[in-house]
């Protein structure tokens, strides 16, 4: 059952925050990301949660007055549109961002003591359960699910690539690409290419929304802590302290499993996957390379730079800490 957590001062900085709500807010409507990022309309996700936050911390003495704003501008949010109106992809992502606060809020209560990554991942995991059997119960199944995913994200495509064809007919472009031909090649390639990523993005849909689902929950939790003195739980390890339970990595070994030749009717479940627990992986990496250098991120971004090597380091880092576990190892005591 969930005890309530006596009030405490609020001295966590709002600078790393905002950067995080900035970057979260502002990428979903950037090129390629905009591919890649299941709800745009980030805020969707976001304010249920900080109001599911504020109902708990409500429920263990904080004031009704921050929960009633919040629960207010979630149901204002939760009658705007997350794309074209009346789609089902609008009806999908609103109930989404619903299962995901009322997931979250429920786990909060039950538990105050209970680590933020853990009940995010159980959130999360319940919330997909519960959306699973939706889709199974519905006509067409996942499939249909699947199809208004690939609807929504072309649809982006379609906006994207018109705008950069207007720009590319007005006289500056011209002149610049007269000088330049190279852009043209370059625009019409990248054309190309986001034009083949909603098909393939559709099929690991519900990676990419657990892990836009992570993120809404950690800056959710984030942004309540800043908002009241009344905690209902352990405030966010920094990112050179981030890690999670080592059996996890049956996630990836399933993932990698089910992506066999053998497994072909699992393949989707398999790539999903890999995908979730790759990228939970590579953060767990970054934080380790975090640790490594001190705290200097200087290092991190000079690393990102050169994209595969990247990848390779830190998710090499991330699976090897599983077993290594560095960072504790050099601990004192």
């Amino acid at each position: 059952m969930a005890e309530a957590i006596a009030p405490v001062a609020k001295t966590q900085s709002w600078q790393p925050l905002f950067w995080g709500l900035a970057a979260f807010l502002v990428c979903p409507f950037l090129p390629f990301f905009e591919l890649l990022i299941p709800i745009q309309q980030t805020l969707l996700l976001l304010v249920p949660v900080i109001a599911a936050c504020s109902i708990v911390g409500w429920k263990l003495g904080g004031r009704m007055a921050l929960a009633l704003i919040w629960i207010a501008f979630s149901l204002w949010m939760l009658f705007q549109h997350a794309g074209s109106p009346g789609t089902q992809y609008d009806q999908m992502a609103r109930g989404w961002a619903i299962l995901l606060a009322a997931s979250f809020g429920l786990i909060s209560l039950w538990s105050t003591a209970m680590p933020f990554f853990s009940r995010a991942l159980i959130s999360v995991g319940l919330a997909a359960g519960i959306g699973f059997l939706i889709a199974l119960s519905s006509p067409s199944g996942i499939a249909r699910f699947q199809h208004a995913a690939e609807e929504e994200l072309t649809r982006r495509v379609s906006i994207t690539v018109a705008s950069i064809q207007e720009g590319r007919n007005t006289p500056e472009w011209q002149e610049l690409a007269a000088r330049a031909p190279v852009l043209d090649t370059w625009n019409a390639d990248s054309e190309t290419m986001m034009r083949a990523i909603p098909a393939q993005a559709a099929t690991v849909l519900p990676a990419l929304l657990a892990l836009e689902s992570l993120a809404a929950l950690a800056l959710g939790w984030g942004a309540y802590r800043r908002l009241s003195p009344v905690q209902i739980g352990p405030r966010l390890s920094p990112l050179t302290e981030f890690t999670f339970n080592d059996h996890l990595i049956w996630g990836l070994a399933v993932g990698v499993t089910l992506c066999l030749p053998a497994f072909e009717n699992g393949r989707n479940a398999g790539y999903n996957l890999l995908l979730f627990f790759g990228a939970l992986y590579l953060i767990r990496g970054i934080g380790v390379l975090a640790w490594m250098s001190h705290g200097r991120y200087v290092y991190i971004v000079i690393l990102s730079i050169l994209p595969q090597i990247f990848l390779i380091v830190t998710l090499a880092l991330g699976l090897g800490d599983t077993w290594l576990d560095l960072r504790k190892r050099t601990k004192p005591g």
